[in-house]
Formats: C-alpha cells, sequence, structure tokens
C-alpha cells in the first residue's frame, strides 16, 4: 500500500469528519468548502499574510491531503498535524488518529498508519546555503561569455559587478565519476551579502544533452529573489535573472526564479514598497501567476500574486505586446512597454502577441 489512494476505502462522510476534527484539533478554521477541499487559511510558517481574507491552502476531504499554492506546502493529515504542533510530536498524531472513534471499521488502523507514515516527509526548511568567494575563482579568470554580452545584450559593467563567468568545463555528477558537459555560464547568487548559490546556463559548443540550466544543490529559490533591492520604492519584478541582468543598469528589477511566487517571496518583495509593477513572461504561466490559479476539476480559486501582494503595496502589472521576456528588448522599447503598466485589477491577457524584431504577428523562429 503506497498512494493515498488507498484512503478511498474510508465513507467519505467518515473522511470529512476526519478531516474537519484533524483542522480543529490544531486550531484551523474552515474558510468554506469548494467541490471536496475544505479552504482553510496556511497555518505552516509565519509569513503568510492576509489569510483570513485570501486563504491559499485547502485540504483534500477525498485524499486527506493539505497543499498550500503559497508557501508549497504539502503532505498528508499526519504530516500536518505534526507539523504544526511541532515534529517532535509525531507520536501525539498517531495518537490522535488511534482514537478517532470507527476509523478501523473500513480500514485497519495498523495499516492506516504505516500508510501515513511511507508518505510521511521531513518537511522542515534546511538552512540558507553558504558558499565561500572563492568557489568562484576558477571560474572568474574567464571572464562573461559572449552569450550574456552579445546574445543577451547584459552590459559589461553589470556583468562585471554581478561577477557573471564561465566555466569551460561543466563538470556533472560526483568527484568520483565526473561527467564533463562543455561550457556555461555562471550567474552568482548573493543574498544579504553571502554566495547561496549559482545557477549555470549551457553554452554554444556544449554538450546538447546536458541540461540548459543547473542549479547548486539547495538553492534557494523560493525563499529569496536575485538582485536584492530594499531601497527603492518602486520595483519591477520579473521571472527571470536573466531579465533582471539585461536591464538594472537603468531599471530597479529584481527576479523570482520563475513564475511560481511565495509568500516568502512576497514578503521580501513587497515590505517597504511603495509599488509593484510585475512584468511577467507573456505565456500561460506567466499570465496564471498574474491572474490566480483554478485548480482543474474544482472551484478552488488560488489569487494571483499582485493580489496577494496588495495589502502590502500598490499592485501594478505590465501589458506587454510581445511574445518574448523583457530580457529580449532594448532598453528603449523596454521603457517604452513599462509606460504601459495598469493596476492589477484592470489587467487582461493580451489578445494577440507580436515578435519584438518584426512587430508582425507572432511566429515560430527567428526573423
Amino acid at each position: 500500500m503506497t498512494d493515498l489512494n488507498q484512503l478511498t476505502a474510508l465513507p467519505e462522510a467518515h473522511k470529512e469528519k476526519l478531516a474537519r476534527d484533524a483542522l480543529a484539533s490544531i486550531g484551523v478554521d474552515v474558510k468554506r468548502q469548494q467541490g471536496d477541499e475544505l479552504i482553510i487559511p496556511c497555518p505552516i510558517g509565519n509569513y503568510h499574510d492576509d489569510q483570513d481574507r485570501n486563504p491559499t491552502a485547502a485540504l483534500s476531504v477525498t485524499k486527506l491531503l493539505f497543499n498550500c499554492l503559497g508557501c508549497q506546502a504539502r503532505g498528508t493529515i499526519l504530516w500536518l498535524i505534526a507539523t504544526v504542533r511541532g515534529d517532535e510530536d509525531i507520536e501525539q498524531a498517531r495518537q490522535w488518529l488511534s482514537g478517532e472513534a470507527g476509523l478501523t471499521r473500513a480500514m485497519d488502523l495498523p495499516v492506516l498508519l504505516e500508510l501515513f507514515d511511507s508518505l510521511y516527509t521531513e518537511k522542515k526548511r534546511p538552512p540558507m546555503p553558504r558558499y565561500s568567494d572563492r568557489m568562484l575563482l576558477r571560474w572568474l579568470d574567464h571572464g562573461a561569455p559572449n552569450y550574456i554580452l552579445s546574445d543577451r545584450g547584459v552590459p559589461a559593467d553589470t556583468a562585471y559587478r554581478k561577477l557573471i563567468c564561465t566555466d569551460p568545463d561543466g563538470f556533472m555528477g560526483p568527484p568520483e565519476n565526473r561527467v564533463r558537459t562543455g561550457p556555461r555560464a555562471v550567474i552568482p547568487h548573493y543574498w544579504c551579502g553571502d554566495l547561496v548559490g549559482w545557477q549555470s546556463r549551457r553554452l554554444p559548443g556544449a554538450n546538447p544533452s546536458a541540461p540548459k540550466y543547473l542549479s547548486t544543490p539547495s538553492f534557494p529559490r523560493d525563499e529569496t529573489i536575485y538582485n536584492e533591492l530594499p531601497d527603492e520604492e518602486i520595483l519591477i519584478v520579473v521571472e527571470s535573472p536573466m531579465s533582471s541582468l539585461r536591464h538594472m543598469h537603468h531599471s530597479p528589477v529584481s527576479a523570482t526564479f520563475g513564475n511560481v511566487v511565495t509568500d516568502r517571496q512576497l514578503q521580501y518583495l513587497a515590505r517597504g514598497r511603495k509599488r509593484l509593477t510585475w512584468w511577467m513572461d507573456n505565456d500561460e504561466a506567466g499570465w496564471r501567476a498574474i491572474e490566480g490559479y483554478q485548480r482543474e476539476g474544482s472551484r478552488f480559486r488560488a489569487p494571483g500574486a499582485p493580489q496577494r501582494a496588495s495589502g502590502m503595496c500598490q499592485n501594478w502589472v505590465v501589458r506587454s505586446p510581445f511574445a518574448c521576456d523583457p530580457a529580449d528588448l532594448s532598453d528603449e522599447v523596454y521603457d517604452i512597454v513599462l509606460e504601459s503598466a495598469v493596476p492589477w485589477q484592470v489587467w487582461t491577457r493580451p489578445e494577440k502577441l507580436f515578435c519584438h524584431r518584426c512587430l508582425k504577428e507572432s511566429h515560430a523562429g527567428r526573423c
């Protein structure tokens, strides 16, 4: 028995009672029910905002699985009880389940507890990685690659200041069995003054079967932002560090390492700001990051990043007509498009996208 589908042996009414009682036992109020999901404020972590009005978590009555779209936490009822009470109380969580009336009528209790234990995974956030700056010395002598400077148009001063460099070997795998994949661009990531990791991008001439992007172990993409700018009242938010690198010389722009924006990132982005201007990629994932997310087959809707941050500062969204990310635009076009930003409440998806090179309707391949 290795997955939660086995819990379908329990009657639906019993599972709903189990779910509601479990939440009540840890002091979590159910805000509403949508389909088989109990919509609740997330009790994990202390960096969530406005959970009473905009709850981001749900507990599936059918699967007895907890999931938060804000902090990405997820697990079984057993994990949720143990995490909220403290990991040292995992046995108490088991005892609570053991004492649930009628639990063994549909499934033997030892089998159910074995199932929960097999799915229980330690959810403690590992410590933030820390690396010595000397780790970069082997690559800094090679400088920034032409791909960064010429192909992507990152100014040389920016590349120098951000320590962009080249790994000529691109070794992968453990030391005893390393594989050379070829040259890679290295983008160091500093957070609060510490080197917490780096990302690398495959360069022309490298093994095409090697991953396009690689990150150091436990790379803190969901709890940091690229290009930390704490003193800026107005901040432009993009997905990719490359977009930030391309335009940070003339615009206060930080990156979220992708379209998923966690509540912890929102804390760093929005606190003390006058306004956030969101410029996510013009694709389905980027639009959903702005609009919010509705789970397939369910009425449960998680608010988009601008709405979640609206209690901390103003939030605007850029209306870009181009089928590209900001890194592909010249400084002049970037500034013009940035002026198209509107309050998030009135932003809508573009009806058509255009090529930023020929200005015709978007098409496959280069002009």
